[in-house]
C-alpha cells in the first residue's frame, strides 16, 4: 500500500503502476461511501447495493507483495526491513492516534466510540489478536499483515528458495482454505481463531498471487502456471469470503496487476499523469483515513442540510485534504529522517545505555 522504493537499475517511473495504485484505492473508498458507512450509520442513508464490494484492499496487498519482490535484495536485508517499517509505521500511529480524538472529540453521541484500550491495542497492532478489542478504523487490518509479510521476506529471502518457491505459493494459496472448510475456524479453540485472524492466514492467497505476479514478470514461470494460480487465488479468495461479486472482481483487477508488471506502460493515461501520480502519492494517506473519518464528514455534512451526493463528495475532498497533510508532513519527513538512521550502531546504542 506504500509507494515502494525504486529497484535499482530503473529510472524511469511506470505510470501504469501509478493507475493500479489509484484505481485500488478509489475502490476502498468506493466500498466505504457507497456500502460500509449507510450501512454501519444508517441515518446516512441507504447503501447503493445489497453488498458490499470489497476489491481495493485485496489488491493493494498484491501490489504490495509483489513490489516486495522487486525492492528486496539478496544478502542482508535488515536495512531493507527497517525502510520498509519507516515507510509505513509513522503514518500509521499518527492516523490512528488523529482518528481516535476526531471520533471521540466529535462523532455524535449514537456512535460507538472507541475506547484508550482499542487505542492501545490499535497502536501496538495487537487489535487482530484481541477479540475484546476493535480497530478503531476498520481498514487497519491490513497493517499487522504487511509487516508481518516484510519480516518473513526479510527472513527468507537471502536463502533462496529456488525452484521452491512455487510449492509454496501453492501451499499458501490452499492450504489455508484446507484448514478452514466446513468452519473448522469457527469450531476451533479461541487461540486458534486469534492466531488464525491475527496472522491473517485466509489472506496469504494475495501475498502468493502478488509473488506469482512478479516470477511471471520475470519469466520464471509460464502464463499458464500464473493463469492457475490466478483461478486458484480466486477460489480461496471466494472460499474465505463466500462474497463471490468480489472474488470475481479481485480476479479481473489482477490481470491487471499482471499487465502492469509485463506489459508496456499505460501512456493512454498520460494526460492525467500529474492527478493520477498525486493521488498515488498520498495513497496510503487516502487508506488510512478515508473510512471513519470520511463517515464523520459525511454525517456532519449531512447535518448542514447536504444530500447523499454532496456529502459524498464532500469526504472524499476532505480526506484527500487530510492524506495529503499526513503525506507531507508525516509520511515523507519521518521516512527521510528514519531511513537515514543506521540501525546496527543505533541497536549498539541502545544495548550500551542498557548495560551501563
Amino acid at each position: 500500500m506504500t509507494t515502494p522504493d525504486r529497484p535499482p537499475g530503473r529510472t524511469a517511473r511506470r505510470l501504469s503502476w501509478d493507475v493500479m495504485r489509484v484505481l485500488a484505492v478509489l475502490a476502498v473508498m468506493f466500498t466505504h461511501t457507497t456500502y460500509m458507512g449507510p450501512f454501519l450509520h444508517p441515518e446516512l442513508g441507504r447503501p447503493l447495493g445489497p453488498y458490499p464490494f470489497q476489491v481495493g484492499a485485496s489488491i493493494l496487498l498484491v501490489i504490495s507483495a509483489y513490489f516486495v519482490c522487486v525492492t528486496i535484495r539478496k544478502g542482508s536485508t535488515y536495512r531493507w526491513l527497517w525502510r520498509r517499517a519507516c515507510r509505513v509505521l509513522p503514518p500509521y500511529l499518527i492516523a490512528v492516534v488523529f482518528t481516535y480524538l476526531v471520533v471521540v472529540l466529535l462523532a455524535p453521541r449514537n456512535w460507538i466510540l472507541p475506547t484508550p484500550r482499542d487505542l492501545w491495542s490499535n497502536l501496538t497492532l495487537a487489535a487482530s489478536f484481541d477479540p475484546g478489542v476493535k480497530l478503531i478504523d476498520g481498514s487497519y487490518w491490513t497493517l499487522p499483515l504487511q509487516l508481518m509479510a516484510f519480516a518473513a521476506a526479510a527472513l527468507l529471502w537471502p536463502r533462496g528458495l529456488g525452484q521452491r518457491i512455487t510449492t509454496l505459493l501453492w501451499i499458501m494459496i490452499i492450504a489455508p482454505v484446507v484448514l478452514q472448510w466446513n468452519d473448522r475456524i469457527g469450531h476451533s479453540p479461541l487461540w486458534v481463531q486469534q492466531a488464525w485472524n491475527g496472522l491473517g492466514l485466509h489472506r496469504l492467497q494475495l501475498f502468493a498471487i502478488g509473488i506469482a505476479i512478479w516470477l511471471w514478470a520475470q519469466r520464471r514461470i509460464g502464463v499458464v502456471h500464473l493463469a492457475a494460480l490466478l483461478v486458484a487465488t480466486v477460489f480461496a479468495q471466494h472460499a474465505h469470503t463466500a462474497d463471490l461479486p468480489s472474488s470475481l472482481g479481485i480476479g479481473a483487477l489482477l490481470v491487471l496487476v499482471a499487465l502492469a508488471a509485463r506489459g508496456p506502460d499505460w501512456t493512454v493515461f498520460t494526460r492525467l499523469r500529474r492527478p493520477i501520480r498525486f493521488l498515488a502519492r498520498i495513497s496510503f494517506g487516502l487508506y488510512l483515513l478515508n473510512q471513519v473519518v470520511g463517515y464523520l464528514i459525511a454525517y456532519r455534512l449531512m447535518e448542514l442540510g447536504a444530500d447523499r451526493l454532496l456529502q459524498v463528495a464532500g469526504a472524499m475532498i476532505g480526506v484527500i485534504g487530510l492524506a495529503w497533510l499526513l503525506t507531507r508532513y508525516v509520511e515523507e519527513p519521518a521516512y527521510r529522517a528514519l531511513s537515514a538512521v543506521r540501525i546496527r550502531s543505533l541497536g549498539a546504542r541502545a544495548f550500551a545505555w542498557l548495560t551501563t
